[in-house]
């Protein structure tokens, strides 16, 4: 993951940091306001680890893809509708009839059945 993405979206990712270092407070990691380099230096201070410990752990972390529970935060989906859209075929109207996905007017056929 990109750090503008985790600056972006600091509140998101807070609870994230707090489960991969346990030392932190939630507090303090949200008057961090997505700084990198304050990051780095109250990581080090939490867990006792040299500057250049905790800028590997957290270079380490952020190569890892972003975890599910950030991308479907709920702070992110006005983001997350407006990036649908590029699920949607050419030409197709997004307020079209769905009759081709099967009649929901009808019920289905008991299993093991048919008409």
């Amino acid at each position: 993951m990109q750090w503008n993405a985790v600056k972006r979206n600091w509140p998101a990712f807070v609870a994230a940091i707090m489960q991969r270092w346990p030392q932190t407070e939630e507090n303090d990691l949200l008057t961090l306001d997505g700084d990198r380099e304050r990051l780095v230096d109250y990581l080090a201070r939490r867990h006792e680890l040299t500057r250049a410990e905790a800028e590997e752990q957290l270079t380490e972390w952020t190569q890892g893809a972003v975890p599910a529970d950030i991308a479907m935060d709920e702070s992110r989906d006005s983001a997350n509708i407006r990036a649908s859209a590029a699920h949607i075929g050419v030409g197709e109207d997004v307020y079209a009839d769905d009759k081709d996905f099967g009649d929901e007017q009808v019920p289905d056929s008991p299993i093991g059945r048919t008409d």
